[in-house]
């Protein structure tokens, strides 16, 4: 449907500019790509709160746990030390699966795929998946952000944290899955 009604020349200066390029902005395509790209920017920003968050914990950890070096003792207490550097794989977890989740591919506005594909159809399920995304990435942010100095000496947080983070890998997966063109 045509926005722009009427036959005068205010109406066909801004009929060319809004088709004379071959896109329009305003299209439901469009927003929902648009839209897509804004999801998994705030799905990575929650995740970020939540690797901030860890690492804030690691450092309270390391200034409680692992004193300044001495002659006596140069190199720490090896079970704090190797506490530390789980916590510290942790995070890179996270930035993984956030990495992943930016690096996403994007449905093209090509005629090729337009042949293929259904786009808005395609942007609408992208959607859907985007929510899971934003609800799986929120359980992993309220998880971290419950525990205390305390909680980071399990040896188990790193088992954790890949049980929290196995469903957006999955989600992620399965977004790119959609986005393969099979003919």
């Amino acid at each position: 449907m045509d926005p722009i009604s009427g036959k005068g020349p205010i109406a066909q200066t801004a009929s060319l500019l809004f088709y004379g390029w071959g896109y329009n902005f305003y299209r439901v395509e469009n927003q929902l790509r648009a839209d897509d790209l804004l999801i998994r920017a705030k799905v990575c920003a929650i995740l970020g709160d939540a690797r901030a968050y860890l690492k804030a914990l690691e450092n309270a950890y390391r200034r409680a746990h692992l004193p300044p070096p001495t002659r006596d003792n140069p190199f720490g207490d090896p079970a704090a030390l190797a506490q530390a550097r789980l916590l510290a794989r942790c995070g890179v977890l996270i930035e993984e699966v956030s990495t992943a989740i930016l690096s996403a591919a994007t449905p093209t506005n090509d005629k090729i795929w337009l042949r293929h594909r259904q786009e808005e159809g395609l942007l609408e399920t992208l959607q859907t998946i985007d929510v899971r995304m934003t609800d799986a990435a929120i359980a992993v942010h309220d998880l971290i952000v419950e525990w205390d100095a305390g909680a980071v000496a399990n040896p188990e947080i790193e088992a954790q944290i890949t049980q929290a983070l196995a469903p957006l890998r999955v989600i992620v997966r399965e977004r790119n899955e959609r986005l393969t063109l099979m003919v």
